[in-house]
């Protein structure tokens, strides 16, 4: 089994997230479009979660099938207006195509399963 690597983000990081995973958890190909994020965002961007197992999804009344569950997707901290506009922009030029916002968080995903081209409000 290939390691998956990053550039910008650490094994530590992925331990603090809620709840706690792995950077082994993710997929390459999307930690590969998070490292290209945050170079064209130029500040760090702060882990709150990522992968989330279809147990853990389910115990919190989801219906267990987000792209978490892939290890395609992480939630951003972000509690500023301009920090929200650079993480944005940065995940579109990434490439990203489904994207979520919320008060202190943005969330990125590049999974297949799910539609593409949105941006959604929680």
């Amino acid at each position: 089994m290939k390691k998956v690597t990053s550039k910008y983000f650490s094994e530590s990081e992925f331990k603090r997230c809620t709840p706690p995973c792995s950077l082994q958890d993710m997929e390459q190909s999307t930690m590969d479009m998070f490292d290209k994020a945050r170079q064209l965002a130029g500040i760090p961007l702060v882990i709150n979660s990522a992968y989330r197992s279809v147990a853990y999804e389910k115990s919190k009344g989801r219906a267990g099938t987000s792209s978490h569950t892939l290890g395609k997707a992480i939630d951003i901290r972000c509690y500023s207006l301009e920090t929200r506009y650079k993480v944005v922009a940065a995940l579109l030029k990434a490439g990203f195509t489904r994207i979520g916002i919320a008060n202190n968080f943005i969330h990125a995903d590049n999974s297949e399963k799910h539609q593409q081209g949105v941006i959604w409000l929680y």
